[in-house]
C-alpha cells in the first residue's frame, strides 16, 4: 500500500468513526410541530379575510359541517372574505364521520375550481376532511395513497382550521381520520403536511353546542390530554400542555356542559382543547385511541363518547407502568390529598375521570349498545395495527385487549 492509498484509507476510518460518534451522541431530542399562525378568541372569525389577504389567497375552499352551515354560523365568515375580495366556495357536506368518497368529491371540486388554499370548518370531521382533501388535491392523490406509509407527495394550497367544538383539537395536528368506503374501518393519517398553517379559534362560535355534544367533544379532550402525558413519546413541552389542558378541563367541562352561555368557561374549553391537541400530535396517544378507533365505526359510536367510555378502563390498566404520571393527573383533578400514598394518588386520578363522567351525563361502559363478544378479536388484532398503539406506556396483547373489552361492555366485573 503506497502512500496515497494509506492516507485515503485513514480518511475514510476517520469519516465512519466521526459518523457513528456523530449519530450516537443526540440525547432527548424531540421535535414540536404547531400551526404557523393562532388567532384565539371571542370575535376571531371576523379577522379571517385581513389575515388570509396578507398571505395573498384569492380562492377559499370552505369545507363546512352541515349543521354548522344551516345555523348560519359561517355568515361573519363570509362577510369578512367578501370585504377582503376574497372568492369563496362553500362544500357544506359533512356530517359525523365522513367516508372517502365525500373526500373525492371535495377534492376533484378543489381541483375545479383551483381555489388555493382549504378552510375546515365544523366539528373535528370537518377539519379532519379539509385536511385531508387539501393534501390530496394537492398531489392528485387517493386517501388510500395518502394512508401508505411511503406517501411522499407534499400539500402545495394553503390549509386552515375553525373549530366549532371544543374537544378534537384537529386545528393543531398532524392527524386525519377519514371514515372509509365500507363504513367500518377508518384511515388513520399522520402526515406533517396535515398541520393547518392557519387556526382560528372562535369560543363564540361554541356557544349554542348543545350539552351533549358539548359534553362528549369536552371529554374527548380530556382523553387527548391524559394520553399525551403518559404517552411514550411524551417530552417536557407536551407534558406540560397536557397536564395544563388536564386542570383547564376538570374545572371548566361540567360548566360548559351546564351552561353553554358561559362565555368564560367556553374560552377556557377551546384553550384547553387547544393545549390538548398540540400535546398529543407532538407525542402520540394510546390504547385509548387504538380501539375507539375500531369499535366507533363498527358500533355507530361517537369517537368523544367512545373515548370517554374506554378512559378509565384503559387507566386502569396503564397505572401498572403510569403510576407516577396519574398521581400528578389527580393533583390537577383536585383529588389529590396532604399524605396520600402514589398509588392512592393514581387510583384517585381514575376515579375522578369516572366521576366527571358521570357529572356530565355519558355512559360508564358499553352495556346497551350493539356491541358484540364474537368480534372483540378481531377488534384487538385491529386496535394492535392502529398508528396510536405503539405510544401506549404499557405493553399491550391481544388478550389483555379482549379483556378490557369485556369489562368495558359490562360483561365483565371491572377491577
Amino acid at each position: 500500500m503506497n502512500l496515497v492509498e494509506q492516507t485515503l484509507g485513514n480518511e475514510l476510518i476517520e469519516d465512519i468513526v466521526t459518523r457513528t460518534v456523530d449519530e450516537l451522541t443526540p440525547r432527548g431530542l424531540f421535535n414540536f410541530n404547531a400551526p404557523r399562525q393562532t388567532l384565539m378568541g371571542e370575535g376571531a372569525i371576523l379577522k379571517i379575510g385581513e389575515i388570509l389577504s396578507k398571505l395573498d389567497v384569492s380562492h377559499v375552499l370552505v369545507v363546512a359541517d352541515r349543521v354548522v352551515h344551516e345555523k348560519g354560523l359561517m355568515r361573519s365568515m363570509e362577510r369578512s372574505l367578501e370585504r377582503a375580495g376574497i372568492a369563496c366556495t362553500i362544500y357544506p357536506a359533512i356530517t359525523q364521520e365522513p367516508d372517502e368518497t365525500v373526500v373525492a368529491s371535495a377534492t376533484e371540486l378543489l381541483t375545479r375550481n383551483e381555489a388555493d388554499f382549504v378552510l375546515g370548518f365544523g366539528g373535528g370531521s370537518a377539519l379532519d376532511a379539509a385536511k385531508a382533501i387539501a393534501l390530496a388535491g394537492s398531489s392528485q392523490s387517493s386517501l388510500h395513497q395518502l394512508a401508505e406509509p411511503g406517501f411522499s407527495g407534499r400539500r402545495v394550497v394553503g390549509l386552515g382550521a375553525v373549530p366549532t367544538t371544543a374537544g378534537t383539537g384537529s386545528e393543531v395536528t398532524d392527524i386525519s381520520v377519514i371514515m372509509r368506503a365500507d363504513r367500518l374501518h377508518k384511515f388513520v393519517i399522520k402526515k406533517a403536511d396535515l398541520m393547518p398553517d392557519l387556526a382560528i379559534v372562535d369560543p363564540g362560535l361554541m356557544l349554542g353546542l348543545p350539552p351533549k355534544v358539548t359534553a362528549a367533544t369536552g371529554i374527548d379532550a380530556l382523553t387527548h390530554a391524559i394520553e399525551a402525558y403518559a404517552a411514550r413519546s411524551s417530552h417536557p413541552l407536551a407534558k406540560a400542555l397536557a397536564i395544563c389542558a388536564i386542570q383547564s378541563i376538570a374545572e371548566a367541562l361540567p360548566v360548559v356542559v351546564g351552561n353553554g352561555g358561559n362565555r368564560a368557561a367556553r374560552l377556557t374549553m377551546a384553550t384547553a382543547s387547544y393545549k390538548a391537541g398540540l400535546a398529543f400530535s407532538n407525542s402520540g396517544l394510546g390504547l385509548v385511541h387504538a380501539i375507539s378507533h375500531q369499535i366507533g365505526p363498527r358500533y355507530r359510536l361517537a369517537h368523544g363518547i367512545a373515548n370517554g367510555i374506554l378512559l378509565p378502563y384503559v387507566m386502569r390498566f396503564n397505572a401498572l407502568v403510569c403510576q407516577r404520571e396519574y398521581a400528578a393527573i389527580a393533583h390537577m383533578l383536585g383529588v389529590s390529598h396532604s399524605g396520600m400514598t402514589e398509588r392512592e394518588q393514581c387510583m384517585a386520578s381514575i376515579d375522578a375521570v369516572r366521576q366527571l363522567l358521570a357529572d356530565i351525563g355519558l355512559p360508564e361502559n358499553l352495556a346497551g349498545t350493539s356491541i358484540n363478544r364474537d368480534d372483540f378479536s378481531s377488534i384487538a388484532i385491529e386496535a394492535l395495527q392502529d398508528v396510536c398503539i405503539g405510544d401506549n406506556p404499557r405493553d399491550v396483547t391481544e388478550a389483555d385487549i379482549v379483556q378490557l373489552l369485556e369489562e368495558v361492555s359490562g360483561s365483565k366485573e371491572k377491577v
